[in-house]
């Protein structure tokens, strides 16, 4: 992406040239002496993680350990930071209601609930004075009614630029578009009612450094990703429409500044890359580069920023280590309450008070950690009936079984962790299948399910499913499938189409052997949620109906890969890709059920070509393991334990390649599997790194392995 880095020196030079010729040596004196230094806070990504506790674990381990999260933590770096200043704000980026089990239990609680009852979100963020917060995109996942329900608890004003109401008098795209699809024009901008307030100008009073207070109005300005029209389709088509957001920025901005804003702070629900195309879900660096935005607090890609791990270096006009994206200040602190995210901002003033602007040369960005060993017991209170709520919804039974259920290895072996998704999801593939659905299917059309796993490391080297206890509970389904926003989609596929897209995930997840000096064999920057696992169930005889084989040695199929942008290459790892023992043919027609997500992801090889032939919005997919597993159990006569052996649904080949490494849990239970449980992986608990992040650890994997995926349960 080229963008001039040239801009905020010329309009300096210019501004000093003007002070030059036109101000008098009284005025050098004011705008010398007469500063503010204002401190923005802000925290992203809370996810409901309002209290230090995992809900993932017992509460003995709990009450030894105190987790590094947590905004009843985060408030404790929030009171120390406010202290050391005179003026300061507070703000959050979204994110909040949802990922949580807290979140989870609100939500089954209803709209209703929230209608009389304050959200524990807001009961803690009002409690710590919050100025001004932004939509994120989870936001969104229960709903409308529910979100704004949500909302009304909160004693600060909501900012969200780009989500709009749907008017069908606007501009349509096209004759045959839906009445919902419209064009986004600058007419649209004039035309269309914003769903919330695009942005807000707080009036504040704030100390100078001459003793005296003046007022500065601050502009707040959000955007959430304009991806919410595919991740939440289900509830948002023909409810809400969204525009980029830079150009609303673009928009927007200039109003502010002519309303009297002296300065603005764009709070961007999106992460930091270099794409440069129009509606793009990370878009922060776009908005360093629109005129008199003066600081940036961004997130939604759960990293950090400043740093100094070299991860934006690549970026033109990105110096992490200040915190300066083409001279801006910006924060983004991680997720769930981590870090705090501080900006200093200088301002100075050329009328003796009546204006404000920023002087970027003097401001800074940094994070704030957590001080250890410490919570805020205020905030633990005012949500102490909805944690112990959470704790109790979570904690009832489902079923017994012998097995663990992790993700620390996904990429290298099986993972019952997602074949459990898959089970559910061909489950209720084959109902539907079975009601009539599909009817237009050829007799030798293929059923399948594709999952991820969707807790990886994203958040750390604890951040991983680990169901050691030999039982399934709630939780254990929430921590199977942590996006509780998914649901179902059914695609119509070839052979062709799904070879394509498990060489998209062999491309993003693996370097090809042999490792450049350096490399890893994982690519780490490829999430592991995206690494896509097919399944096809099992024979009569008790054997996975699926098996795939990737040669690992082979060049990869897709290079230069940014974002879905692409070169495809005539390459390909898949060794072999047989269904009941029989190689799939390039015209096989495949019905294959996934979640929304994923469906929404019409550039991806594989799904670029499948046509979507089914929407279930009555439930998601995280319901789908759940009567899944209520199915089970009724099959089974009363007998509450449930056996889950492993389809050993691929493999990994490497004829010239002994083993290789890589980084993932630090988890006791990881080191048990592997010492006792998974055959081809060791470690010697060395400490390794993952996408920059320390605390992993480095385990081996040996292609020449033979034996059991499964790690057996814990014994209690």
């Amino acid at each position: 992406m080229k963008l001039s880095t040239k801009k905020l020196l010329l309009v300096s030079s210019i501004a000093a040239a003007l002070v030059g010729c036109n101000s008098s040596s009284d005025d050098d004196n004011n705008v010398s002496d007469n500063t503010i230094t204002v401190r923005l806070m802000e925290t992203t990504d809370i996810h409901t993680n309002v209290m230090p506790y995992n809900y993932f674990v017992s509460e003995e381990v709990n009450e030894t350990t105190l987790p590094e999260w947590g905004l009843a933590r985060t408030s404790l770096v929030i009171e120390a930071a406010r202290n050391e200043v005179e003026n300061s704000m507070l703000f959050d980026n979204g994110d909040l209601i949802q990922g949580s089990p807290m979140g989870d239990y609100m939500a089954s609680l209803g709209t209703d609930h929230v209608k009389e009852n304050t959200h524990p979100v807001y009961k803690a963020m009002n409690e710590l004075q919050y100025d001004a917060a932004n939509l994120g995109n989870h936001e969104f996942n229960y709903g409308l009614d529910f979100l704004d329900e949500s909302l009304k608890g909160s004693d600060f004003p909501y900012v969200s630029a780009n989500v709009w109401k749907v008017d069908n008098s606007l501009e349509k795209v096209s004759n045959a578009a839906e009445e919902c699809e419209v064009r986004i024009t600058e007419e649209f901008y004039e035309e269309a009612e914003h769903k919330y307030q695009p942005y807000v100008i707080l009036d504040r009073e704030f100390k100078s450094s001459n003793g005296e207070s003046y007022l500065v109005k601050v502009g707040v300005i959000g955007f959430t990703p304009p991806n919410i029209m595919g991740w939440d389709a289900s509830l948002l088509k023909c409810n809400v429409m969204v525009s980029d957001i830079k150009k609303t920025a673009e928009h927007y901005v200039p109003k502010m500044k002519a309303e009297g804003a002296d300065i603005i702070v764009a709070i961007p629900h999106s992460g930091l890359n270099d794409n440069d195309n129009e509606f793009a879900e990370n878009a922060t660096l776009h908005l360093a580069y629109v005129d008199d935005i003066d600081a940036i607090m961004f997130g939604h890609d759960h990293r950090e920023f400043p740093n100094t791990t070299g991860e934006y270096g690549e970026i033109e006009g990105v110096d992490a280590e200040l915190g300066l994206i083409n001279g801006v200040p910006a924060v983004m602190p991680g997720f769930w309450g981590a870090k705090l995210g501080v900006i200093d901002l200088t301002l100075t003033t050329k009328d003796n008070g009546e204006s404000w602007s920023v002087d970027h040369t003097k401001s800074t960005s940094k994070l704030r950690s957590l001080i250890p060993n410490s919570s805020n017991r205020i905030i633990e209170d005012l949500v102490a009936d909805e944690h112990q709520g959470t704790i109790d919804y979570m904690s009832t039974s489902i079923a017994s079984i012998d097995v663990n259920m992790n993700s620390f290895f996904p990429q290298v072996v099986p993972d019952l962790s997602i074949q459990v998704v898959n089970e559910a999801q061909l489950h209720q593939l084959m109902k539907w299948k079975e009601a009539g659905e599909f009817a237009n299917a050829a007799d030798d059309a293929i059923f399948l399910s594709v999952s991820a796993p969707f807790k990886s490391g994203r958040n750390g080297p604890q951040d991983f499913t680990n169901i050691q206890e030999g039982e399934l509970t709630n939780a254990s389904v929430a921590d199977i499938y942590v996006f509780d926003n998914n649901t179902p989609a059914v695609l119509k596929m070839t052979g062709s189409d799904m070879k394509n897209w498990i060489e998209w995930v062999n491309s993003n997840a693996y370097n090809s052997l042999p490792l450049a000096a350096g490399e890893r064999f994982l690519n780490e920057s490829f999430p592991g949620y995206n690494f896509d696992v097919f399944f096809g169930g099992f024979s009569q005889a008790g054997e996975g109906l699926l098996k795939y084989t990737v040669n690992v040695e082979n060049e990869s199929k897709y290079i230069d890969i940014n974002g879905f942008e692409y070169t495809e290459t005539e390459n390909k790892q898949i060794d072999s890709l047989t269904y009941n023992g029989v190689e799939i043919a390039d015209d096989a027609e495949i019905y294959v059920i996934t979640n929304n997500y994923r469906a929404s992801n019409v550039k991806m090889p594989g799904v670029d070509k499948a046509v979507l032939v089914k929407e279930e919005a009555a439930f998601n997919n995280r319901e789908l393991v759940q009567y899944y597993l209520e199915d089970s159990l009724a099959d089974n006569q009363g007998d509450a334990s449930l056996a889950f052996p492993n389809a050993e649904v691929f493999q990994l080949i490497a004829p010239n390649t002994d083993s290789v490494w890589f980084a993932s849990a630090t988890l006791d239970e990881a080191f048990r599997c592997v010492d006792s449980g998974i055959t081809g992986l060791s470690t010697t608990k060395e400490e390794e790194t993952k996408a920059g992040t320390e605390g992993f650890t480095k385990f081996h994997f040996n292609f020449d392995y033979n034996g059991e995926f499964n790690c057996a349960a814990k014994a209690k």
